[in-house]
């Protein structure tokens, strides 16, 4: 779901991602995942892009704003031969319907979920149910950011915010669980409290995607995947958006 985006909260902003071939530029970020028993060399790099913060208001007026500078790397923005391509409008409801969720088929939207789940159901909180309008909100972001080589959160659709995680590593070497691991381990910096105040290093980008995908109010994700030429793409959108300024996470 680079720097925490900061986004407008509730009562009182969230990372999404909006939360992670080879990876160019990093703001420091801890290694993403591991390499298979198989391969003798070093992984290749990845990248999660700053997590969102959300602002604090009476309601939440943008699940991600501009991202603050997250754990992971921050791609460097490169413009299509053609120049940069239009941002595809970010749909989606903060509470979709229910008649959009269902439960994903095995294989990787799957995988995704239950690498989700998995986290969640070790602090006890409810699991997250799978909504096939973020999935398709979410792949409509990773294609744009596959075809541009852009890596950055979307455009918040600021009358209905949606969390987002972004992810992004070497093209065909990580699992879906690595995927999402990347942004679970940084629980490693992760303390109890109010957000954004819940980093051990003082940065909120060190644990804002952790954040969103534990986030206790946070009820339904989709998630999709595209290719680059040298990357695979991860961006998960979540409802209702976390990382809210003066919340606690769980």
């Amino acid at each position: 779901m680079d720097a925490a985006n900061l986004l407008p909260a509730k009562p009182v902003e969230n990372p999404s991602a909006i939360t992670p071939p080879v990876v160019a530029d990093t703001t420091n970020p801890p290694p993403l995942a591991e390499p298979p028993a198989t391969t003798a060399a070093q992984p290749p790099a990845t990248a999660a892009a700053s997590p969102s913060v959300a602002a604090e208001t009476p309601a939440p007026v943008a699940a991600k704003t501009q991202p603050v500078e997250s754990v992971a790397k921050k791609i460097p923005v490169t413009a299509s031969a053609n120049g940069m391509a239009d941002a595809p409008v970010v749909s989606g409801t903060a509470n979709p319907p229910i008649a959009e969720t269902k439960k994903p088929a095995p294989g990787f939207d799957g995988r995704i979920l239950a690498a989700h789940n998995q986290e969640r159901e070790t602090l006890g909180l409810d699991p997250l149910s799978w909504n096939s309008a973020l999935a398709q909100s979410a792949q409509r972001w990773a294609d744009h950011l596959a075809q541009t080589g852009r890596f950055e959160h979307a455009p918040e659709n600021r009358s209905s915010p949606e969390g987002e995680n972004l992810w992004a590593g070497s093209k065909g070497y990580y699992t879906p669980e690595a995927m999402v691991n990347a942004w679970i381990r940084e629980k490693r910096y992760f303390r109890l409290g109010t957000f954004p105040d819940n980093s051990t290093t003082g940065r909120v980008e060190d644990i804002g995607h952790y954040t969103q995908v534990v986030w206790r109010a946070t009820r339904e994700v989709g998630c999709a995947e595209a290719a680059s030429a040298n990357e695979d793409i991860l961006v998960c959108r979540y409802a209702e958006a976390g990382n809210y300024r003066g919340e606690q996470p769980f």
